[in-house]
């Protein structure tokens, strides 16, 4: 009787001990087949509907996070799509037409609003031209892109104008290829395509008299009536992303203002 009761205990501790190594298994192989899902962002345009973007961490993290942190913070609210080129539609400028810029306590939270360091910000450009290798991200239809300054080469300022970017981004409608690798490409529309057409076939603001009408690439028309992005919102599925890295903005005109009176005072010490 003895015996049978051992067998029945070694039996169940048998029994007990294959389906922990299996639940333990399982677990293995789910942890190491699960895809974390990328965050979606949807915009939604008054008088024209929503636009879903799936963002692409894997391509360009930190642009990513600024996107996601803006969005959360509700910067987009309000904000408009004015413009075009030939392959794109414009993003990020106020109702009123001035330019949206962002400061740090917006996707910082330890920055007070209003604080002398609540400044202007940049990110650094993901893209090769900027030694950033992981971008591949082609410049196709549907593919959302970070807008940036490409001041005159004269001046020397490539790697001021690479890591320019901040809010203002574009959603392409055609390939441009002499985009690839010199703007950060992050994220692709997923639903609303025929939205972002919409936008881009809006009738275009008249040229003023004796202006050049005549479009290029990287020629922006101005919608007649801005785009305006009513809602902005993000699911992230449960993912955290973090505050950005982040720099104080370039001031282009501060810049100038340096370098010219350098210029003048110089030459006024030669004569």
């Amino acid at each position: 009787m003895k015996n049978k009761t051992k067998l029945i205990i070694w039996i169940i501790v048998a029994i007990l001990a294959i389906a922990l190594c299996g639940a333990l298994t399982c677990n293995i192989v789910l942890a190491k087949t699960h895809k974390v899902q990328n965050p979606v962002a949807t915009f939604e345009v008054e008088n024209y509907g929503n636009i879903k973007i799936e963002l692409y961490p894997e391509y360009a993290p930190n642009t990513v996070s600024n996107f996601v942190n803006l969005i959360q913070k509700e910067f987009y609210n309000g904000k408009t799509f004015y413009g075009k080129d030939v392959n794109a539609i414009y993003a990020t400028k106020n109702a009123d037409g001035t330019d949206a810029e962002p400061t740090k306590s917006l996707v910082d939270s330890s920055v007070e609003k209003g604080s002398v360091g609540d400044t202007k910000y940049q990110i650094a450009g993901e893209f090769v031209a900027n030694g950033y290798e992981n971008n591949t991200l082609k410049h196709e239809k549907g593919v959302i892109s970070m807008l940036r300054e490409e001041y005159p080469s004269y001046f020397g300022l490539t790697e001021q104008g690479y890591n320019s970017a901040s809010c203002h981004f574009q959603i392409m409608l055609d390939t441009n290829r002499n985009l690839n690798g010199a703007y950060t490409a992050f994220g692709k529309v997923i639903e609303g395509l025929d939205v972002v057409e919409k936008i881009f076939n809006a009738e275009a603001k008249p040229a003023e008299e004796g202006e050049d009408t005549a479009s290029s690439e990287n020629e922006i028309t101005e919608l007649a009536t801005p785009a305006v992005i009513t809602k902005a919102t993000v699911e992230t599925y449960g993912v955290d992303y973090k505050v950005p890295e982040v720099t104080d903005a370039f001031d282009y005109d501060a810049f100038l203002q340096n370098y010219f009176n350098q210029y003048y005072n110089s030459g006024a010490t030669a004569e």
